[in-house]
């Protein structure tokens, strides 16, 4: 199974052990992933800081016409921020001719045009429903054994259109903790926002967040958190120290990417592939005393 990867900026950055395990964990499951050559950020970022509305379907567009041009093949966002942007933008460049007609307008100024061709999908969306749970399932050579995980799904990953997973009662993620080997915990804050963009200029605001989705996944017997996009795994992770100095706590809760334990249930190396040494906090002795 081919398709196009676009990882966007926060996967050569802050999530650089998200795209550093993805590649191994699914070609493990035999996808195969072709960059899209050129790629432009999706504009996540500035559009917090007023970029304007037009300019942001025209680099989400540009991307999406770039994939087509190279042929027909899904684009897999694994970051949710790139994941929400690039399929809000097809979709409504798709179902307004006019507003298509005007990208395509910005688009002919670098010799692109886009038909609407391509689908965007979450690397969720791609395990789940191309890959199944059964394959996944048979791939691990070091279950996860019963490890207590909670699978944070965030504002974004499924949302706004809830393509392949339902954005009230999300149950993707944890179906396919359950196929490592581990015991998804259900929390009621595995969909609210850990405060996204906003968490430097509203810090205190967000710390509260972030505090109340740790200690919900603690109170249900969570021993680590996993996610799937780079912003929550960056807020949930960096400011637990902050947080703690704040409201005298002691919160130390390892932050995983769902490739991350994909790999580690799938016997890859623990550095190489599954990237635990770029982690913050470190997940290397809860996953180990897990697997045996």
């Amino acid at each position: 199974m081919k398709y196009y990867l676009y990882w966007g900026c926060s996967l050569e950055g802050t999530g650089a052990n998200f795209l550093q395990s993805l590649r191994p964990a699914c070609e493990a499951l035999g996808m195969e992933f072709e960059e899209i050559e050129d790629w432009n950020c999706c504009g996540a970022s500035v559009s917090y800081a007023g970029a304007s509305d037009l300019a942001i379907k025209v680099l989400n567009a540009r991307n999406l016409a770039m994939a087509e041009a190279k042929g027909n093949y899904d684009i897999v966002a694994p970051c949710s921020s790139c994941y929400i942007q690039l399929i809000k933008v097809n979709h409504e460049i798709k179902e307004n001719p006019d507003l298509l007609k005007q990208v395509n307008d910005c688009l002919a100024e670098g010799g692109l045009h886009y038909k609407g061709g391509i689908r965007v999908r979450h690397i969720q969306d791609v395990l789940y429903n191309d890959i199944g749970v059964e394959k996944i399932r048979a791939r691990v050579t070091k279950p996860l054994n019963g490890l207590k995980i909670a699978g944070y799904v965030g504002c974004q990953s499924v949302r706004p259109y809830g393509e392949y997973d339902s954005t009230v009662k999300p149950v993707v993620q944890d179906r396919l903790l359950a196929a490592l080997g581990a015991e998804p915990v259900p929390f009621a804050k595995k969909i609210s926002c850990c405060g996204s963009g906003i968490f430097l200029p509203e810090m205190d605001y967000c710390m509260g967040l972030v505090k109340d989705i740790l200690e919900d996944a603690l109170g249900h017997g969570a021993k680590l958190v996993s996610t799937v996009c780079p912003m929550c795994a960056m807020n949930l992770e960096m400011y637990q120290d902050r947080i703690n100095k704040k409201y005298g706590i002691q919160l130390d809760v390892p932050i995983v990417y769902l490739t991350q334990l994909m790999a580690v249930a799938f016997g890859l190396d623990l550095k190489k592939d599954a990237a635990l040494d770029r982690n913050v906090i470190p997940p290397e002795a809860i996953l180990k005393e897990a697997v045996g």
